[in-house]
């Protein structure tokens, strides 16, 4: 059947697409929300006014996503797969993109085992249920990708306008995917060198257009990256294991990738690039200043990668009749074998992923059921001060409980104060009242109150401590006034 036809044409979208989908949905709720889709609903509760007064002061770069998921959730909810949906959905557009990108360059059985190989990596099933734009940066690079290839192989207006606005998206669903136009340079010069001046001038539109998020992003690499640690070998060495979610996957990724280059092609060394180069940029960068080192910040790069895989799988390159060559009896075979043993290796990974407390931060969900397991009328809580995650998360989950604690110290909600931390009352005797007080700390802690000097001394003093759990980065403790019983 021809290339043009139908079924070929729409299989490996259709198939990525909804195996993606399936896996995205499997399991969606079961992890714990993060630290990072703690602050996602809590901002997209907001205001689009807070919003904006939140993105001058810190995740500036964010905020588009944020604006996003306000308007989402106030049309589906905030329920946990309603925040995690769009990066669900997202996820499965960019691995139905990735078999189209590989249809289009080496025929539609590369294109769909790309987007299959694609589909078994572990890190592309968590971050597809993660409410964080990390799996929309995926979408927009490989649709970037798509519509380079066809502004360079029929050049036009309207052609490089729509990929002018792909480098949009690709801005504002994160800035550190932008890296991908380094490699989007090095194409352009290998395809068709007369088409760098468009190529550059759509560049240079969008970068002007994602000019006030640049000038956001440049003011808050302080506040956004202070918790990545400096860039060591180890952490390059380690780099495949911690992008793939699975040392297994990572080197057999890397193994049939490598094999791609044996006949050299433009089209795989474009697929090169665009899994290479933004490492190496990041990489650099990173050595000589602050570090953006960050697994789920180059996540964008497996959708190359897997095609790279899926031409060595299928030796593309080798087909004779270009793109639309079918497979042998041999060869699909060899397809189908090598991707039973990437989904046999890569499952103790997606089930890892989905793990209850695979998320990164404190486990809020078990601390709001213990609460609401044990609260009673008249129950105050306080938190270690300076988090930006106790208090958000353990309102999230105990949103819909009108019995649970009042908060005892907060002045101002983070809202209005234009942060990620809430505004909270000295701690002093007078504001934990006369009933019992709830204490959560963000760390595992046989003495929670040592992360609160300022009301420890009453604390031990007045009150006797009824009990205390610990959970994932966390530990709550329970205490009762003395002239009460527990």
């Amino acid at each position: 059947m021809g290339e043009r036809a139908w079924p070929g044409r729409i299989v490996p979208v259709i198939v990525p697409g909804l195996g993606m989908l399936v896996l995205g949905l499997a399991g969606a709720t079961r992890s714990m929300l993060s630290w990072d889709e703690i602050a996602t609903v809590d901002v997209a509760r907001r205001s689009v006014p807070q919003i904006w007064r939140l993105m001058q002061h810190i995740d500036g770069v964010f905020g588009p996503y944020y604006l996003l998921m306000h308007f989402w959730t106030a049309v589906a909810g905030r329920g946990v797969l309603e925040v995690r949906l769009p990066s669900i959905v997202a996820m499965a557009g960019a691995a139905a993109l990735t078999g189209e990108l590989g249809r289009r360059l080496f025929g539609t059985v590369a294109g769909l085992v790309g987007g299959l190989v694609f589909c078994a990596v572990p890190n592309i099933s968590r971050y597809a249920a993660e409410a964080r734009p990390y799996a929309m940066a995926c979408l927009v690079s490989v649709l970037g990708l798509i519509l380079l290839h066809r502004a360079l192989t029929r050049p036009g207006r309207a052609r490089w306008l729509a990929y002018g606005a792909a480098v949009v998206g690709l801005g504002l669903s994160h800035v550190i995917a932008l890296t991908a136009l380094g490699a989007h340079g090095a194409v352009v010069l290998m395809c068709r060198r007369r088409a760098i001046v468009p190529w550059a001038v759509s560049v240079a539109v969008a970068l002007v257009v994602l000019g006030p998020i640049f000038w956001l992003g440049s003011g808050q690499r302080g506040a956004q990256l202070h918790w990545v640690p400096p860039l060591t070998v180890k952490a390059v060495r380690n780099f495949p294991v911690a992008l793939t979610g699975s040392a297994e996957v990572a080197w057999l990724l890397i193994g049939l990738a490598v094999t791609a280059g044996w006949r050299v092609r433009r089209h795989v060394l474009a697929m090169a690039f665009s899994a290479v180069i933004p490492l190496g940029v990041i990489l650099v960068v990173s050595a000589h200043g602050p570090s953006f080192w960050v697994n789920r910040y180059l996540l964008f790069v497996l959708a190359p990668t897997a095609i790279l895989a899926a031409v060595a799988l299928c030796r593309a390159g080798a087909l004779p009749g270009g793109a639309g060559a079918l497979l042998s009896r041999a060869g699909t075979v060899r397809v189908v074998a090598v991707l039973l043993l990437l989904a046999a290796v890569a499952y103790p990974a997606q089930w890892t992923v989905r793990g209850r407390t695979v998320k990164n931060g404190t486990d809020d969900r078990s601390v709001a059921r213990i609460v609401q397991a044990g609260q009673q009328p008249g129950d105050g809580i306080i938190y270690q001060p300076g988090s930006r995650t106790l208090r958000p998360g353990v309102d999230y989950y105990l949103r819909d409980d009108p019995g649970r604690p009042r908060d005892l110290l907060l002045r101002r909600d983070a809202a209005d104060e234009a942060s990620l931390v809430a505004g909270e009352w000295p701690g002093t005797a007078d504001r934990l009242g006369a009933g019992r007080v709830w204490l959560l700390v963000g760390a595992r802690e046989e003495d929670p109150l040592a992360h609160r000097a300022d009301l420890a001394a009453v604390l031990r003093t007045r009150y006797v401590r009824a009990g205390i759990w610990q959970v994932k980065r966390g530990t709550l403790a329970l205490f009762v006034p003395r002239t009460v019983g527990p």
